[in-house]
């Protein structure tokens, strides 16, 4: 789940910043089938697997510090890489 929450949050920031993921495939219906084809689940997973956490909230919580933990990585990569050019 902490890799599907931190692809979600990735294509909203790139929603957000008009960026598209894959120019390539033009099959998607949302942008966020993108995420369901890379981890191999359905929306429908998805949601069952949020309501689940969703009422568990000290384990959603435990899965959001990785989350954070993901996207602060990710982010410290890709300003690292700006730095090299």
């Amino acid at each position: 789940m902490v890799e599907v929450l931190t692809d979600i949050h990735l294509v909203k920031a790139s929603q957000q910043m008009g960026i598209a993921l894959d120019t390539l495939d033009t099959s998607r219906r949302t942008p966020f089938d993108y995420v369901w084809k890379k981890h191999h689940i359905t929306e429908e997973e998805y949601n069952n697997s949020l309501s689940f956490y969703t009422q568990n909230p000290n384990m959603l919580d435990s899965i959001y510090e990785n989350v954070l933990n993901n996207l602060s990585k990710q982010k410290a990569e890709l300003l690292a890489k700006r730095h090299l050019k």
